[in-house]
């Protein structure tokens, strides 16, 4: 009879009970996986799963500057947040930092270092049956090292044109207490890769056309004249003493910037790691203790300051160097060009402390008993202009010694600030470092997300006869989460001119969850799954969400299998109570500008909800050769979205066409007496669905070869619809094949695939990955062409072990120096898929003692 083929693998993520069969898509990437991708950013994780899309890897201070540093999945382009991350089959906090959407998320770069990852298991599929809330979309699971026997050290340099890499790793294995200790520790750091080191991100490439980096907010600046009812550039503005001072035509009324070569397109970045795992048996128990820390510092460059958005701010007649006249409206910033870039500092620290207890009951059942306690905390220091001291500046009465309500303008201590060019050109009043420092000051966010859990399972063999069995899991979780958000006096009074008005924030959240689940095997060809779980949050709000999923092994080579399960996610301590400002670019009369916006919590949010079909099939033609496929649907309702500010501001515009006054979207936009815009009110709400389907491939294939093993394999996953109602009732909006710049997704390609081919031998290793993102389209608002092409990019990694316990590597990743395909955004590219840095290439070392 033949033996049973490789469909019979064990796997852990999607199953209380061990042993259990893939009875849902279940992506693995071990360590061999890892190595051959020269991994050396968590990071970098997101691009070997084709179901991951949407995720906020990449740094963005246009469009998502309060994540920067930080990484998560985003299994099926749910949400940052639908995808629930583990480490060893448990939580882990949520990052401190939140997205631009409102979005919590897990961030992956402050997990554990890389040297200490065993496998990572992507599971495909609605979980919450299983695990509770953010399951919605799957699981990934970070499985570490443990056992470890002896050191290992490790070291990679990588190098690009205009920037660096490099990490340290270590690990190592010995017996401490009776018991298994494995250490693991990381140092990375990464130089900045500004945007000037790349010509697809300059603005004059593509003529300073309106959606590339450039903005009419620029500094020398543009002021309204209320005698004339519109602006005037200042008379100095194209003077060649300002190259990125430009205005469109000579009867352009503003003076523009271009801002593009100031932003990274990688920042520079410091990350700290250490790991630490010990498991000893004691008798019949096992006993597990973890810890994690991480430290990671992100320096973000930006424009030398940034536009005022959120009051008018005047210029007096009486300005000694006001060439108007009259008192005018200053629209523009502090700062120009010639200032040089500013920067914005993120620190990340991290801590996860983990402990557990195990044994069988005299009836031979297992029982577990697990406690975790995680926290990471967030220091934000972004550079912004203090609006009432710049106003008093521009009044005569700027300057840290000048008391502006005593003082005389431009007598003693109270000194002018000139916003015109003559200040820096010396033709006028010049701005002297003190007076500009006084003008100055920061976001000076702190804050810090916890998580505390308690977990207790029971699991066994309830029943057994010829030809089947029964299996039964058992369990109850404890759940508090925290999240804390205290901002700069600064902030918390609204005297930021970019920044806004943010409130602190401080909540919590509790849950008690109950959970069942049974696995019936029918033979050597039958197995099911049947999980149901309960979870009651404070306050009285609860979620039930059954699963149900089945195998069949028609042959020894061939399978089916199917899964049906009800998820939910619950709505955020911050959506719940918080409240985010943010400056989105919005397209608003004929311009691309930055609006301030707050969005509020709400506390009557209810759960997202969720049902999830999955149907697939496992071939294996040959010994070595697999194949495998799944359809998969998932509808999604209830979302809990931030409203979209363009759509108020359309909604507002279209009711001043109509001539109506007070209606509820105009009431939600303020501007400024000259029309600028500098405030839209929005929410958190409970309003959209997403009905999403699609398929996933999957395809390996192994066989020895001159003396080796050669090994091939393919992920691909086609997404056939993505159907957005933004509203109950609404009529649908595909975002399939989008940047879905106007709904609640973020860019979403219909097809992504990954593939690999190499061969390992007694002393050499050689592996090519290929990495393909179909084409899409931009839905931004104003540009002249919605096309992003696809985009292939190759890799090429090379190990040679040089004795059996020293190797040497050499990798290329992006062998052909690609560039993004163009995108119209600020800086050419779409930065939540392309990856901007081009060629890297990177040398290692491996030594094992």
């Amino acid at each position: 009879m033949q033996e049973p083929t490789s469909l019979e693998e064990v796997v852990v993520t999607g199953s209380r009970l061990s042993g259990a069969q893939r009875l849902a898509p279940v992506e693995v990437l071990d360590r061999t996986d890892l190595d051959a991708a020269a991994i050396t950013d968590p990071a970098r994780l997101l691009q070997l799963v084709a179901a991951n899309s949407g995720s906020e890897a990449q740094v963005d201070q246009l469009n998502q500057p309060q994540s920067s540093g930080t990484a998560q999945f985003n299994l099926r382009n749910l949400g940052l947040g639908s995808t629930l991350v583990l480490v060893d089959g448990l939580r882990w906090t949520s990052s401190a930092a939140v997205a631009t959407d409102g979005s919590a998320y897990a961030d992956i770069n402050s997990l554990v270092p890389l040297i200490a990852l065993q496998r990572v298991e992507a599971f495909k599929d609605g979980a919450s049956a299983v695990y509770g809330s953010d399951a919605v979309a799957g699981v990934v699971n970070f499985i570490t090292r443990t056992d470890v026997d002896g050191a290992e050290l490790r070291a990679r340099y990588g190098i690009m044109d205009g920037a660096e890499e490099s990490l340290i790793e270590a690990l190592g294995g010995t017996t401490v207490l009776g018991g298994d200790l494995t250490l693991a520790g990381s140092y990375a750091h990464r130089s900045a890769l500004g945007s000037d080191e790349r010509d697809f991100t300059q603005a004059e490439r593509y003529g300073r056309a309106a959606w590339t980096a450039v903005t009419s907010y620029g500094q020398p600046g543009s002021y309204f004249r209320p005698s004339l009812n519109r602006y005037a550039p200042d008379p100095d503005c194209t003077n060649p003493a300002f190259g990125s001072a430009f205005r469109n035509s000579p009867t352009d009324t503003f003076c523009r910037l271009d801002y593009s070569d100031f932003f990274d397109l990688a920042p520079e970045e410091t990350r700290t790691q250490l790991f630490a795992d010990w498991r000893r048996p004691i008798g019949s128990v096992e006993v597990r203790l973890q810890a994690a820390w991480s430290s990671t510092e992100t320096i973000a460059r930006q424009s030398p300051s940034l536009p005022i958005l959120a009051r008018a701010l005047g210029v007096p007649a009486s300005h000694p160097d006001n060439p108007f006249g009259k008192a005018v409206l200053f629209r523009g910033r502090l700062l120009g060009a010639e200032a040089g870039a500013s920067e914005a500092v993120f620190n990340y620290e991290t801590w996860r402390l983990a402990g557990g207890v195990s044994g069988h009951f005299a009836n031979g059942w297992n029982w577990d008993l697990s406690a975790t306690s995680s926290r990471q905390h967030i220091a934000y220091d972004k550079p912004d202009v203090i609006g009432s001291a710049l106003q008093n500046a521009l009044n005569g009465l700027g300057g840290a010694g000048c008391n502006p309500a005593a003082g005389t303008p431009g007598v003693g201590p109270c000194q002018w600030f000139n916003p015109f060019g003559s200040a820096f050109l010396g033709t006028g009043t010049a701005n002297s470092p003190e007076l500009i420092s006084s003008l100055i000051g920061s976001t000076g966010l702190r804050g810090a997300a916890t998580l505390t859990t308690v977990d207790l399972q029971t699991d066994g063999r309830a029943f057994q006869w010829d030809g089947g069995r029964l299996d039964l899991a058992f369990g109850a979780q404890y759940r508090r989460s925290g999240l804390r958000h205290d901002w700069s006096d600064l902030v918390n009074s609204g005297e930021l001119l970019t920044a806004g008005y943010s409130p602190d924030f401080d909540g919590d959240q509790e849950v008690f969850a109950a959970f069942a689940e049974a696995r019936l095997k029918l033979g050597d060809r039958i197995e099911a799954q049947l999980a149901v779980r309960e979870e009651v949050y404070d306050g009285g709000v609860d979620a039930l969400s059954p699963r149900v999923a089945i195998r069949w092994d028609a042959t020894d080579a061939f399978a089916l299998r199917a899964s049906w399960g009800q998820g939910f996610r619950a709505p955020s301590v911050f959506t719940l109570s918080g409240a985010q400002a943010s400056q989105p670019s919005v397209f608003d009369r004929g311009a691309f500008v930055f609006v301030n916006t707050l969005t509020t919590g709400d506390p009557d949010l209810k759960p997202e909800e969720s049902e999830t079909l999955t149907l697939g099939a496992l071939w294996e033609p040959l010994p070595g050769l697999r194949f495998g496929l799944d359809a998969w649907r998932i509808d999604y309702a209830n979302l809990i979205v931030k409203e979209s500010a363009q759509a108020i501001i359309n909604q507002a515009a279209a009711d001043d066409l109509a001539g109506l006054t007070g209606t509820a979207a105009q009431q939600r936009v303020t501007r400024a007496p000259g029309g600028a815009l500098t405030f839209v009110d929005l929410r958190f709400i409970n309003a959209s669905s997403i009905e999403t389907q699609g398929l996933d491939l999957s395809g390996r294939y192994d066989r020895d070869l001159f003396g080796g093993v050669l090994s091939a394999a393919a992920t691909w996953t086609w997404v056939d619809k993505y159907d957005i109602r933004l509203t109950p009732g609404a009529a649908a909006t595909s975002g399939l094949g989008s940047t879905n710049l106007n709904t609640l997704a973020r860019s979403l390609p219909q097809d992504r695939g990954e593939a690999s081919i190499g061969w390992s031998g007694p002393t050499d290793t050689v592996t090519l990955l290929v990495h393909y993102t179909a084409g899409y389209r931009n839905d931004r608002s104003g540009i002249t062409d919605a096309t992003i092409d696809s985009a292939t990019t190759v890799d090429l990694h090379y190990v040679r072990a040089v004795t059996p316990s020293l190797d040497l590597s050499l990798g290329v990743v992006n062998l052909a120096d690609s560039e993004p395909p163009l995108a119209q955004f600020a800086l050419g590219y779409d930065p939540v898929v392309a990856d901007p840095r081009g060629r890297i290439v990177t040398i290692g070392l491996t030594r094992r003692f």
